[in-house]
């Protein structure tokens, strides 16, 4: 049989985490989060995208000092056109 302050403890843990929950449920609007998010994730995309064009540009110049010549460029294959 537990002791009695043993149960004491558990219920104000529960308590506890009840009354979290209350202040979150009060203070934090659903529809406000989902736009941080949504936001978040344009600036981490755009930030992304930003470092990706900034890193390619950094390394065409370091190839250049590096060997010399010109970075390899990406090429189209041809089409043929079928006639």
């Amino acid at each position: 049989m537990p002791k009695r302050s043993d149960v004491v403890v558990e219920q104000l843990e529960e308590l506890k985490t009840d009354f979290g929950a209350l202040w979150v449920g009060l203070t934090h609007d659903p529809k406000q989060e989902a736009r941080k998010k949504r936001l978040w994730l344009v600036l981490t995309g755009a930030l992304g995208a930003v470092a990706a064009l900034g890193a390619r540009r950094l390394a065409a110049k370091a190839w250049g000092v590096l060997t010399g010549e010109a970075p390899p460029a990406a090429r189209r294959q041809p089409t043929r056109k079928s006639d």
